[in-house]
């Protein structure tokens, strides 16, 4: 067992990144049993194991007589809400964009707020990964998220890039499924963030705070900032 478990693991975390990242497309069949024991140099049992454990995630699907085949993502799967800022923007009449800006494993012990905020030591490794979204080009959410690299371990970057939709990937990835506690804040442009989001000191913004609690331990936390009239679609 002590045997399987790495290789099993390994296995696992690989086909779900390729998955995550597009390089196995919605509906694309993987290769057999056969064919995935010598890529990853695993016995039958073990690829039976790790294709059981992405059905059950509903990263796959199987066809009686085919194999297996990428499953097509659904939206109403998800277990766990979340703020859906493309969907937010397309209510604007707008083009919704989004671009990982940021993505970084803290190793230094700096973050020390939030580091206290999700219960970590100087010596945790943290995730720092910031987002930016834009309506017709222009930015108006600014979105940094911090986690725990012991509850989110190996967390591509090819997986989250062009993934607009990052709670309901870390929740099916790690099957995790918090639940969010927010907080809203009103302010205003200064000239600190004028330039990040081309307006002028005084215009109004919404800063958000949101944690994320899972069996009693903070594993997710993030700061936000809104600006312009996706302000009015985003704060209820």
């Amino acid at each position: 067992m002590n045997n399987i478990m790495p290789l099993y693991q390994s296995m696992l975390n690989d086909l779900i990144q390729k998955i995550e990242s597009g390089q196995l497309p919605e509906d694309s069949k993987l290769p057999s049993e056969q064919k995935l024991g010598e890529l990853y140099n695993v016995s039958r049992i073990t690829v039976r194991r790790a294709l059981a454990e992405l059905e059950s995630r509903n990263y796959i699907y199987k066809k009686q007589g085919q194999g297996s085949f990428v499953s097509t993502s659904d939206e109403s799967n998800t277990k766990v809400p979340f703020l859906d800022v493309n969907k937010m923007i397309e209510k604007m009449g707008a083009l919704p964009k989004v671009e990982l800006q940021k993505f970084e494993l803290n190793i230094n012990g700096t973050e020390k707020r939030v580091r206290k905020e999700l219960g970590l030591s100087d010596d945790d490794y943290l995730y720092v990964i910031q987002f930016m979204y834009y309506a017709d080009e222009y930015p108006v959410f600014l979105e940094k998220i911090y986690l725990p690299f012991k509850e989110f371990p190996m967390i591509h970057k090819s997986e989250i890039e062009n993934n607009d939709k990052f709670i309901p990937f870390i929740a099916k990835k790690y099957q995790q499924y918090p639940e969010f506690i927010s907080q809203t804040e009103a302010g205003l442009i200064n000239k600190n963030n004028r330039k990040i989001f081309n307006l002028n000191v005084g215009d109004p913004l919404v800063n958000l705070t949101k944690k994320g609690v899972f069996h009693g331990r903070y594993v997710y936390y993030s700061q936000s900032t809104v600006v312009g009239d996706l302000i009015m679609f985003i704060v209820k």
